[in-house]
């Protein structure tokens, strides 16, 4: 396993981007629930925390293709540098809005202005892998790696938060988000030597990547799990308040990500044979499995375990349908191909973050399960309806050279610095 992982390190400049962009992606794995446990101990609300974390999400879904497809023309730092610079000033004025009881719509646009300006680093570091890697294979491990990266922050990150905002003061979550963009851009758009070149008015030219059925076939399954993680989030926090033990839900959220964690780096190490439009499905059964046995949770701890066995499904996942963009998407426009994936997942969190705050407010954290398990279903049935889509053989449509060559084994070192 640490061979198959060493090799993807040894391209130039791979460990140092890889390691800034974990420190930059920080907040994916913390300022959602930040926001959610800022407002709700500021408030006493979990609907009204739900819903200010959905605009935040719903945001965020809407502009990532557009700033995507920014980078994707005009490169990576040049983009991102002045909208992290306003992503870092609306958190900091939903920091000041909030206890200082400013009218809640102020709030609201807040929540709207730091979504629309966190991006997609997952995106952005994926994308620097996809132009240095030698083959598919190597790509496959690289994504991986990344998926395992994310989950690192996943089991970290909610013990963190919730412990700093629960013990310590309720906007902790988000000032550390904060810190950490900040941190994580000063770290990782310096390296121009790794950065794609940008496409310029190629990326006009190429068909709209949304009209692949095979690509919009995993853009909607990537709906319904973000609804499952928004939902998770939120009644794990509720779940433990009605147990008497609200800090854990942190830990709880962290089992999710560990076992997410284990299964990503098995995942990546793991040659396979099946293709990856069948792998995508598979995955999805097992994650489906996972959240139906979470109904069974009937007390904190329950509850932790099972979520481990529902992080088992949700790396390799991700990882699958990553890589099934991959093999569909054109080179010109890989970074909002792949950054389709965030948006989707941010539009079903922030569905799955209100639905299960009003479920939780009126019904109970144990019924807002019942999303997750429904969900899940419902994201496994349209992978397996659109598997004939997912074909690049059948539906060739969006495919680029770049694409075809990294089936091969004997692709050439490409030189970032070229």
């Amino acid at each position: 396993m640490l061979r198959t992982y060493s090799e993807i390190f040894a391209l130039p400049g791979a460990l140092k981007f890889s390691l800034a962009g974990l420190v930059a992606r920080m907040p994916i794995a913390i300022l959602g629930l930040g926001i959610v446990l800022f407002i709700q101990g500021e408030t006493g609300s979990y609907e009204l925390a739900g819903l200010v974390t959905s605009v935040f999400m719903v945001v965020q879904a809407v502009t990532n293709p557009f700033i995507a497809r920014l980078v994707d023309a005009h490169g990576q730092s040049r983009v991102m540098v002045p909208i992290v610079c306003v992503h870092l000033a609306g958190i900091v004025g939903l920091l000041a809005a909030v206890p200082l009881g400013w009218w809640f719509g102020f709030v609201f646009l807040l929540a709207g202005i730091v979504g629309a300006s966190v991006g997609s680093l997952g995106s952005l570091v994926r994308a620097r892998w996809n132009a240095l890697v030698r083959n598919s294979r190597q790509l496959d491990t690289a994504f991986s790696w990344e998926a395992v990266a994310d989950e690192f922050l996943f089991v970290s990150g909610p013990v963190a938060v919730t412990a700093l905002a629960t013990l310590w003061f309720a906007p902790a979550g988000v000032l550390l988000s904060g810190v950490a963009t900040a941190v994580g851009a000063l770290l990782f758009y310096p390296q121009k030597a790794t950065e794609p070149a940008p496409r310029g008015r190629t990326v006009a030219r190429t068909g709209r990547v949304l009209t692949h059925p095979g690509i919009l076939a995993a853009i909607v399954c990537q709906i319904f799990l973000g609804i499952l993680f928004g939902a998770i989030d939120v009644t794990a926090v509720g779940f433990g308040d009605e147990q008497g033990a609200k800090a854990f839900a942190g830990i709880a959220l962290s089992a999710l990500a560990a076992g997410s964690l284990v299964a990503g780096a098995v995942y990546g190490a793991y040659d396979w044979r099946m293709p990856v439009r069948y792998r995508f499905p598979l995955m999805l059964t097992v994650l489906t499995a996972g959240a139906w046995l979470l109904l069974l949770a009937n007390d904190m701890v329950v509850f932790a375990a099972l979520l481990f066995v529902v992080g088992v499904g949700i790396a390799p996942s991700l990882i699958a349908v990553s890589s099934v963009i991959q093999t569909l998407a054109p080179a010109e426009r890989l970074t909002e191909s792949l950054a389709w994936i965030s948006t989707a997942l941010g539009f079903g969190v922030a569905i799955g973050s209100a639905l299960a705050g009003s479920v939780i407010d009126r019904m109970g954290a144990h019924e807002a399960i019942w999303i997750t398990a429904i969900c899940a279903s419902i994201g496994l049935v349209v992978s397996v309806i659109g598997l004939p889509g997912m074909d690049p053989a059948r539906t060739p449509a969006l495919r680029r050279p770049r694409r075809e060559s990294l089936d091969t084994e004997s692709l050439p070192v490409i030189d970032p610095t070229a």
